[in-house]
């Protein structure tokens, strides 16, 4: 079977830097070939599951790029520092910190660094991608999906790598890339049906979901999306079903679960961690929304 070109390079560069470029361009190409390989082989043409094909974790600087020929499979790209961009035929993707991007593979498309970028990417395939692709984009165009940091889908692909390397590769990437399609079918699908949402309230969530360990206040927040604090309490509920300070609270106890089960962390410390510095408010808190103090939902939670 005869190899797609790939091509891997960068403009005027320093030895450094061109040391670097030059291990970035080898991991990548090694991935899109491992991939070619698998895509050819009889398992694969007969594998229902949706699987990786390859995999890699990159970190690169402008003015890196690698642009790929067409492969039967689908890219899943998640950035998690820096900034790239995506070229797709004549569209232009920026991906930035904490977005993923999940586009078909089989039109040739390029990468480019355009600050220090570190990023995931996974080739998948499976005979039920396309129906997933096609609920994600009726037209088969990329799609950049915002992941909040402790999110299901953030901790869905941190696991991915490990899932990939066990005895139940199968099954545990399979489910894994199931809940990671779904969950962003289910967000995007979400966007669409409100292009007159404000967009003050859209950055209220980006800000809540990325910076859930800061202390805000309702006036401090109006005055910097410069409404009444009344109208942002009240369009924020009619948006998410949710006041503000419930919103934020969900946010702040799931990823302090998070913490209390992966984490050495004492309790206050995780308190703090999410914005809560008064440990007595932190554990009645976490108790309202799990019915658990911190205590006992670790004891109970952790793994022997």
């Amino acid at each position: 079977m005869k190899l797609p070109q790939l091509h891997s390079g960068s403009c005027k560069e320093k030895p450094a830097q061109a040391l670097e470029r030059n291990r970035t361009m080898e991991m990548i190409t090694s991935v899109f070939k491992d991939a070619i390989a698998a895509a050819a082989s009889t398992v694969e043409m007969q594998n229902p599951f949706l699987h990786v094909l390859s995999s890699g974790s990159c970190q690169a600087n402008a003015p890196w790029f690698h642009e790929a020929a067409p492969l039967s499979c689908y890219l899943l790209l998640y950035t998690s520092k820096g900034c790239g961009k995506l070229l797709f035929g004549s569209q232009v993707f920026t991906l930035t910190e904490n977005t993923m991007v999940f586009c078909s593979c089989e039109k040739r498309f390029r990468l480019d660094a355009l600050s220090p970028w570190a990023f995931s990417l996974y080739l998948i395939s499976g005979s039920s991608l396309k129906s997933y692709a096609g609920l994600l984009s009726k037209d088969q165009e990329p799609v950049v999906m915002d992941v909040p940091p402790f999110s299901d889908t953030a901790l869905h692909l941190q696991k991915l790598p490990s899932a990939i390397s066990s005895d139940q590769s199968s099954l545990l990437s399979h489910a894994l890339l199931t809940d990671i399609l779904v969950a962003g079918i289910i967000r995007h699908a979400n966007q669409d049906p409100q292009p007159l949402l404000p967009s003050y309230l859209t950055e209220a969530r980006i800000l809540f979901d990325h910076h859930f360990e800061e202390n805000y206040s309702l006036d401090e927040l109006a005055m910097r999306f410069h409404v009444s604090k009344y109208r942002f309490c009240r369009e924020f509920g009619t948006a998410f079903g949710e006041t503000p300070l419930q919103y934020l609270n969900q946010k702040r106890i799931k990823v302090a679960k998070h913490l209390l089960l992966t984490t050495s962390l004492k309790i206050h410390e995780v308190g703090s961690a999410v914005g809560i510095d008064n440990t007595n408010h932190f554990i009645s808190l976490f108790k309202k929304y799990t019915g658990l103090t911190p205590l006992v939902y670790r004891q109970t939670g952790m793994i022997p």
